[in-house]
């Protein structure tokens, strides 16, 4: 279909040239007031207020510009001259925008700082419908009814704001824990049945030193949740901080076993004693750590050992006065006062040292026992497996020490070190 307009004489060339030349300011108008209102909308500019109020008067049907100026007003109203001005303006953007959860929870914000705690809580929680998943805005929400005494209200949008964002679960067990004045069952019908607000409720516990109402908690959870959430090896660490290290052990070991079903703690006292077990990471808590430092290179060796596939193997590097303090060590738990037995091999390769590295327990308060040091081999032909033990009495006041390969030079300078140094088959035994 055609439409044709015949421009035949003046006049209809002159309607023509005015009505093409309204159109184009129209277009122009609208271009050049969207382009304004962006402007102004966009936060990541400040502007003056007197441009901002000038742009209300201009554009006061606009929402975007009615929510700055609302925002503004807020931030502004040091003097709380200006917040009836910003609930105004609030007001306007919310009718003007009704889905936009942001505007509502805005007005709710210029609500309860004029004084207006029902019409704040009903703004919020229209602005919870829009987005009901929304972390932020739950979080707004669970807290204003906190401050209205609504305890119990806010547990749902709580739960919701840290399902949503992770990083406000800590926030939210903290809050409610003092919000109920330390009611434990309260944290326990904010968290349900939920795995990870378990384990949050359990660590904050330790953290208060309430061991003995976290324990249950814990223990209440699913053991497959426990294995798979990122929480459970922050919570070997609180209880550690919090001295509960035959407590963090079992629960590391429990881990441990889940992510390495083929590991067991066939070393007694110790883990992965004959080195035939990989690390898992994030969980290296009571397992060995490994710190080659400019004295000696340290790695697991896969294709020698006394028993198994594995040992450990430290290449010595040949320089004077060779220091090993944490190159190689282990986290161990003692029952405080017990007698215990601890014992390795150890196997020498071109080794050429003043004296060789020993095996320590070492707690608090220094060395509780050492092995002699490892015997050089002779005329540079590799040894015999040595056999290191010793017994040693656990400290009265600790449950924890470290199990280390250790060598401190007698003096302040001594000959280098060189050849390498193979260790297997740790054990400690409670005798």
């Amino acid at each position: 279909m055609n439409f044709t307009v015949t421009l035949d004489n003046l006049q209809k060339r002159i309607a023509a040239i005015f009505v093409a030349a309204v159109i184009g300011l129209a277009l122009g108008w609208m271009i050049t007031s969207n382009f304004i209102i962006r402007g102004v909308a966009d936060t990541r500019f400040a502007l003056p207020s007197e441009w901002l109020a000038a742009a209300g008067e201009r554009f006061p049907n606009s929402a975007r510009v009615n929510f700055r100026l609302a925002k503004a007003e807020i931030a502004e109203g040091a003097g709380k001259e200006q917040w009836p001005l910003a609930e105004i303006h609030a007001t306007r953007a919310v009718n003007l925008s009704p889905w936009d959860y942001q505007a509502r929870r805005l007005l709710a914000t210029s609500q309860e700082l004029n004084g207006k705690q029902d019409e704040a809580e009903n703004s919020l929680r229209a602005a919870v419908k829009l987005a009901p998943n929304h972390a932020e805005l739950n979080w707004s929400l669970a807290n204003l009814l906190l401050r209205r005494g609504k305890l119990a209200e806010s547990l749902g949008p709580f739960r919701v704001a840290a399902r949503a964002k992770a990083g406000l679960l800590p926030s939210a067990v903290e809050t409610i824990w003092r919000s109920s004045g330390g009611s434990l069952d309260t944290l326990k019908v904010f968290a349900g049945n939920d795995s990870e607000s378990l384990l949050a409720v359990s660590r904050f516990l330790i953290e208060q030193n309430l061991v003995a109402e976290a324990v249950p908690i814990f223990n209440s959870i699913d053991k497959q949740a426990r294995v798979n959430s990122s929480r459970s090896p922050e919570l070997v660490v609180t209880l550690m901080r919090a001295g509960q290290f035959s407590l963090a052990k079992d629960v590391w070991v429990e881990l441990m076993i889940a992510f390495r079903p083929e590991a067991q703690m066939t070393s007694g006292e110790l883990w992965n004693g004959g080195f035939e077990t990989d690390e898992v990471e994030g969980l290296g808590q009571f397992d060995w750590a490994i710190r080659p430092n400019q004295y000696a290179r340290i790695v697991i060796d896969r294709n020698f050992a006394r028993s198994g596939a594995r040992s450990l193997r430290v290449v010595f590097s040949g320089l004077d006065t060779t220091t090993l303090r944490d190159q190689a060590q282990q986290t161990i738990v003692l029952r405080p006062g017990a007698s215990y037995r601890l014992e390795c091999y150890a196997k020498a390769k071109d080794l050429v040292t003043p004296e060789g590295p020993r095996i320590a327990v070492i707690g608090q308060g220094g060395v509780i026992g050492a092995s002699e040091p490892v015997i050089p081999d002779r005329a540079g032909d590799s040894s015999e497996w040595q056999r290191l033990a010793f017994s040693f009495v656990a400290p009265a006041d600790s449950t924890s020490a470290t199990l280390a390969i250790v060598r401190t030079p007698r003096f302040s300078y001594d000959e280098p070190t060189r050849g390498i140094i193979w260790f297997d088959d740790f054990t400690l035994i409670e005798q």
